[in-house]
């Protein structure tokens, strides 16, 4: 089972996020990750965005650099996902819930 990772983004990167996923098409976790990023940009003060790795790994590999916002959004989750597979400091243990 993969690890829930948690990713500091900015309203900008979430909302750069959001619209990625409503954009592509069907994947395993699309939902999840929706749901996440929606739960992140209702708080008030957005915090960290909590999503399985391995729907954040999918994510990821969709977001097309066509601009400063999506190369810069691209480059922090790479850099989020290779910081968690070296043994960084972005996994949380399983347990805990998204969205919750």
């Amino acid at each position: 089972m993969s690890e829930l990772m948690s990713v500091e983004l900015t309203r900008a990167d979430l909302v750069a996020l959001r619209e990625t996923i409503e954009l592509t098409p069907g994947f395993e976790g699309r939902v999840q990750a929706r749901d996440a990023i929606r739960g992140v940009l209702r708080e008030r003060r957005p915090s960290l965005l909590q999503i399985d790795e391995t729907v954040l790994a999918a994510v990821a590999e969709r977001i097309v650099p066509i601009d400063v916002p999506t190369a810069s959004l691209r480059s922090k989750l790479d850099r989020a996902l290779r910081s968690a597979r070296a043994g960084g400091s972005t996994a949380l243990p399983s347990p805990h819930v998204v969205g919750a």
